[in-house]
């Protein structure tokens, strides 16, 4: 078994991180528009599409 040094999984971590958001650009774009000028009430407001930006960051 082989580990990742803590380089390597930090350039492996930065490089997943960038394709997720590359491919989920969309979503969050419309995650964040619906946050802009709420404050308390995004809690629930954007709940479900909050949902959407964590499945598709899951993929």
């Amino acid at each position: 078994m082989n580990a990742l040094s803590r380089r390597e999984e930090e350039t492996l971590l930065k490089t997943v991180k960038a394709q997720a958001l590359k491919e989920c650009d969309p979503v969050v774009k419309d995650f964040a528009d619906c946050m802009s000028g709420r404050l308390i009430s995004v809690a629930w407001a954007c709940k479900d599409k909050l949902k959407l930006v964590e499945s598709c960051m899951v993929k």
